[in-house]
């Protein structure tokens, strides 16, 4: 995605409001239209301006599509941040982060078929929204693990490091609309949850059993 540029006679604020007028009417078009039947003619001529103009704020369509893409995926790194800043135990919080991922991401891309495709196509060709996504992702797996080191729940003998990833990837299928998509037969839930507590036993701190003669 490209930086905003200047524009002779227009100020910083004047640009962000046009760029999020873009984005908000693309997402609306893309919703409706399909991504693949709205050109960035078709965007301009709604926003009474020239093709031209709208590729001083994205370098193409693709750009503005990743927007889109970023600002729906949004809608979903908020609510597992909501569930990673909550005063429950580090261990409920693994448990609802599996939870919330998948109602959030079946609820986005199954309500909206054109969005599911979108997003879709973000993740085949690595548009920046999804490496974002990702990124926000493991932010939420890191906050949550270090909480649970930190509070002795988990075993703190651990690699921090090893544990995000591991958890991180057992939890990508239920934010990935193409493995979704191909698991509506299975009971997703039970799935979810079965996922998490294999995670929590490996992430439980051993007890120390002491013997005595």
């Amino acid at each position: 995605m490209s930086e905003l540029q200047h524009m002779p006679g227009q100020r910083g604020p004047a640009e962000h409001v046009m760029r999020e007028r873009i984005v908000a009417l693309a997402h609306t078009m893309f919703r409706n239209e399909g991504f693949a039947e709205t050109s960035v003619a078709k965007i301009a001529a709604e926003l009474e301006v020239a093709p031209t103009y709208l590729y001083k704020f994205f370098q193409s369509k693709d750009a503005i599509g990743s927007a889109v893409c970023g600002r729906a995926l949004e809608e979903i790194t908020d609510a597992i941040w909501a569930v990673a800043r909550s005063k429950t135990l580090a261990s409920q919080r693994i448990r609802d982060l599996f939870r919330v991922t998948l109602k959030e991401s079946m609820g986005m891309f199954f309500a909206d078929r054109k969005l599911l495709t979108l997003v879709a196509r973000s993740i085949t060709q690595d548009w920046p929204s999804i490496a974002a996504h990702k990124k926000r992702i493991k932010d939420v797996v890191e906050y949550i693990v270090r909480d649970g080191m930190d509070s002795g729940e988990f075993d703190p003998d651990l690699e921090f490091e090893e544990v995000v990833e591991a958890v991180f990837w057992a939890l990508r299928p239920y934010a990935d609309p193409r493995l979704l998509e191909q698991s509506m037969d299975m009971d997703l839930e039970n799935q979810a949850q079965l996922i998490a507590r294999f995670c929590l036993r490996a992430l439980t701190a051993r007890k120390t059993i002491e013997v005595t003669d």
